[in-house]
């Protein structure tokens, strides 16, 4: 059995990354904050195109890794390009990235210290997160919750008719496929 590591070997081996270079970034609708490890350097650019190439001209070394938290979507865009030109990226549960900075001591909330976690966060547990859907897979999703949506908008459309209107309306919808060679 190996004796408990101290607080410097923890620390080294938390320094000491299987890639060759990983990139953190806290995605936000406007603004890409980032820390790449090893070398401690920080960079804020723009949540656009222009962003996402420099991001990509980052990680153009072979064994880099970009990895972001899953940020409700703002993520998308930049997870696609970076698809599209190669480069491996992970998306981060952010539950992990809480539970790693509350581990590491870590009180205070900036983007740019979220950025910093994430990175170390990898390096940490290089296993973590998921890699981008295939297309298809996105698409079909993007459409599922596109059709959850349209059912709901139309439970409540119906729910704000008065009762005779009701009637009328579900005649109306029976009628409509009919209309379109189904039925």
């Amino acid at each position: 059995m190996r004796p408990p590591r101290t607080a410097e070997q923890k620390e080294e081996s938390m320094n000491t990354v299987s890639r060759d270079r990983i990139i953190g970034i806290d995605v936000s609708r406007d603004w890409l904050d980032i820390y790449c490890l090893p070398e401690g350097k920080h960079a804020r650019l723009p949540n656009k195109v222009e962003g996402h190439e420099q991001v990509a001209q980052l990680a153009r070394e072979p064994g880099a890794l970009v990895c972001f938290e899953a940020t409700g979507g703002q993520e998308w865009r930049l997870w696609s390009a970076l698809d599209t030109t190669g480069i491996a990226t992970r998306q981060l549960p952010p539950a992990q990235i809480k539970a790693f900075a509350a581990s590491q001591g870590t009180r205070a909330k900036t983007d740019r210290i979220d950025a910093e976690l994430i990175a170390r966060f990898m390096a940490f547990r290089p296993d973590a997160g998921r890699v981008l859907p295939h297309e298809k897979i996105r698409l079909l999703r993007a459409l599922i919750s596109k059709r959850g949506q349209l059912v709901e908008t139309r439970k409540l459309r119906i729910s704000e008719l008065p009762d005779s209107d009701y009637a009328n309306s579900r005649t109306a919808i029976s009628v409509i496929p009919g209309q379109f060679g189904h039925g």
